[in-house]
């Protein structure tokens, strides 16, 4: 069985996403998502997330695409689950090419994923700070 996962904060979720879901359970036969509760904790220059981890992971759970949910705090924790989740594939963006990530070290195929879908959380919270 060909095990893959994406890492992220996955806040407010927006049709890219779906689409980034979508393409990652099509391409491995169990799709797990290993949420960050709050990346700001470990960097001070990232937003700390909307929804609580609880609230994400209720949304994350109604979503066809995902089989699994695994939380993580630390980027240690990350790498931890990385190991232990026996990974096939992992789904980076496009805009990690070249780039270090945790885990990278490991021997896990890497399936990037393209973002041309115009969708991203910072446009998506912009429309919506737009309408109030």
């Amino acid at each position: 069985m060909k095990k893959g996962f994406v890492a992220g904060n996955f806040d407010v979720i927006h049709p890219g996403y779906i689409k980034m879901f979508k393409e990652c359970n099509t391409n491995c036969d169990h799709f797990t998502v290993l949420l960050h509760s709050d990346p700001s904790i470990e960097r001070p220059e990232k937003l700390k997330p909307i929804l609580n981890l609880d609230e994400r992971i209720e949304v994350l759970s109604s979503i066809k695409y995902i089989h699994d949910i695994q939380s993580y705090t630390y980027e240690s924790e990350l790498y931890e689950l990385i190991i232990k989740g026996e990974y096939s594939v992992r789904f980076l963006g496009d805009d990690y090419r070249g780039k270090s990530f945790t885990g990278d070290d490991l021997n896990i195929s890497i399936y990037y994923l393209n973002r041309d879908h115009g969708w991203s959380t910072t446009k998506f919270k912009n429309l919506i700070a737009k309408t109030i």
